[in-house]
């Protein structure tokens, strides 16, 4: 859009403006008003001070007056403190944040003069003028791509090193285009460490080794050169530490500094001439409380998961970043390439078992997390032993997830579910996204898995809807009326999943106080089969039915001990020893 054919309008009240402006001052020289070769509107202008004339460029973008017109110095140099970058616009009072559409590029060219009077105010000397922005962490590190993180324990650990005795250590390093993250890993040895860092990263990257030395004097070094840095270290008599990271052709990593003020140096090159990167120091902040306190006791809670797919991959995800940190995850299939349209993972996991996957996933969410895996399918053609041991694991859990779809597979759950009391959910997306179901089912407060579905069945019947209607396929395809395929998109695997853990998590942190009315909902999202329209949500009261537990034959205690002696093991009695 070329906004000043549009608005001619305001281009000659722009023009106006600027015309009375320069009329009524000394200090302003305005050339021609001309479009670049991106159809950009552009004025040259001149602006004197004292002895000094500065050249400028004022450009209009694109979506004035939506946004402010751009000012930048004529030949690309830096004038100001308050530049982005060496050829980069003005940083006026006019920005983004505070612009309005009624605003002129005459007043900005005056904002411009302004900067340069309260930089300028003292010939060949320039001041830091007033700055209204408040200050932006990632704005201040866009520019710099070597960065040392430290957390509360690091910095602890480094200040209590003893005053000028220098100590190896490890570091982390990652690339993460086009960054370089650095980290501590360890100070002291491999096998005398002084203190391994709590700073809680994924696996991944390289590791480097270093030093590090508390100076008291050492203060902000900044971007210092190899000279000054050995004259540094001499004035201070560490001399051996300047022999080791200058005197050599080898790289070098130094970590300098006290309390607050702590430095990365990436020393390298030949000994003679030496180069050094400093890597900016982000110290992590305090852990800010994003949880509610009753989340507190997930970390201790066991969730099983069987079916790593779309909806099973996301539940696992988000559970793992609400604070559980154990899980047992079942699924034989393997991960392609069209997985990725419905799932927590991607491409860089193509070929690998979607439960080894989901498992590396995880831990990149939370490194200390302990998620065992099993490649088997419950129900398919797997060894009687390796399904006992499954079964077994999963008894062990705090809740049981099916995400399969998969009905020989839901039994077993909920075969298991009842006879370890164990709480279940389960959760369906149904044929081209029409909508979803998600269940729980609690012991002896919800009925036992297998009537819950019964109770369902009989629930969509009396709405005069088959419940075979609505059933998933493997790839949650439907048709339309027309014989088009319909297909469940990852917002909708993604809502039926969520709907999922908000039930996994009211589970394990309110086991006494559900939020929830009804143990069984389906939700519409778009209109078809029973729904009327999107978002319209049915509850399904389920009644208590069924026993929880194991089934127990009664037994007298003769009958007990009889049974024992009859199968209990007997050991034989050596044929030699007897005769004696």
């Amino acid at each position: 859009m070329i906004w000043w054919l549009n608005r001619s309008t305001r281009l000659s009240s722009e023009k106006a403006a600027v015309a009375n402006l320069e009329a009524a001052v000394d200090w302003l020289q305005v050339g021609k008003w001309q479009a670049n070769k991106e159809l950009a509107m552009c004025l040259d202008f001149q602006v004197s001070h004292g002895n000094e004339i500065f050249d400028f460029r004022m450009v209009y973008p694109s979506v004035f007056p939506d946004a402010p017109p751009l000012i930048y110095t004529k030949d690309g140099s830096r004038i100001s403190q308050h530049q982005y970058g060496a050829e980069g616009e003005l940083c006026l009072e006019y920005r983004p944040d505070n612009w309005k559409t009624s605003i002129t590029g005459a007043e900005m060219i005056c904002s411009c003069q302004r900067l340069l009077s309260e930089e300028r105010e003292v010939p060949g000397e320039i001041v830091h003028a007033h700055s209204a922005h408040v200050a932006s962490l990632g704005r201040d590190l866009r520019s710099k791509h070597c960065r040392f993180l430290m957390s509360e324990g690091d910095l602890n650990a480094v200040n209590s090193l003893q005053e000028c005795a220098f100590h190896s250590l490890s570091l982390k390093l990652r690339n993460v285009a086009p960054d370089f993250i650095c980290s501590l890993n360890y100070v002291g040895q491999k096998d005398s460490k002084l203190w391994g860092s709590d700073l809680a990263l994924p696996e991944g990257g390289y590791e480097e080794t270093g030093l590090v030395v508390r100076v008291p004097k050492a203060g902000k070094l900044g971007n210092i050169d190899a000279d000054a840095l050995k004259s540094f270290l001499a004035s201070i008599k560490l001399n051996d530490l300047s022999s080791t990271v200058l005197d050599c052709d080898s790289v070098k990593y130094l970590l300098i500094g006290n309390s607050d003020n702590w430095e990365l140096f990436r020393i390298y090159g030949e000994p003679g001439s030496r180069k050094i990167i400093k890597f900016t120091v982000l110290k992590i902040p305090s852990v800010k409380k994003r949880l509610v306190n009753s989340y507190v006791s997930l970390s201790d809670k066991k969730v099983g998961i069987v079916g790593c797919g779309s909806v099973g991959s996301k539940i696992a995800a988000s559970l793992c970043r609400s604070g559980v940190k154990n899980f047992l995850l079942l699924d034989e299939d393997i991960f392609f390439p069209d997985n990725v349209v419905r799932n927590e993972l991607d491409l860089g996991d193509t070929g690998i078992h979607k439960a080894y996957a989901l498992r590396d996933r995880l831990l990149r969410i939370n490194p200390l997390a302990d998620v065992k895996t099993l490649r088997i399918f419950l129900g398919g053609q797997e060894s009687s032993a390796s399904i006992s041991g499954a079964l077994e694991s999963l008894g062990q859990g705090d809740l049981l997830i099916d995400a399969t779809a998969e009905p020989k597979a839901f039994n077993i759950i909920a075969s298991i579910s009842t006879r370890y009391r164990k709480p279940m959910i389960w959760t369906e997306v149904f044929a081209g996204g029409i909508g979803g179901i998600v269940v729980r089912v609690r012991p002896d407060i919800d009925p036992i898995p297998l009537a819950a579905r019964d109770q369902i069945s009989t629930w969509c019947n009396d709405q005069g809807m088959e419940w075979a209607s609505p059933a998933v396929s493997d790839e949650y395809h439907g048709l339309a009326e027309d014989g088009t395929p319909l297909i469940a998109d990852d917002a909708e695997v993604t809502i039926m999943a969520s709907h999922a853990t908000r039930f996994a998590l009211d589970i394990l942190a309110r086991p006494e106080a559900s939020i929830f009315p009804a143990s069984a909902y389906v939700v519409g999202l778009s209109s078809g089969w029973l729904f009327n329209e999107p978002f319209d949500t049915r509850p399904i009261k389920l009644l208590p039915e069924g026993q929880w537990g194991d089934t127990v034959d009664f037994l007298e205690e003769e009958d007990m001990v009889r049974l024992l002696k009859e199968h209990l093991p007997v050991e034989e009695k050596d044929e030699t020893t007897a005769t004696e």
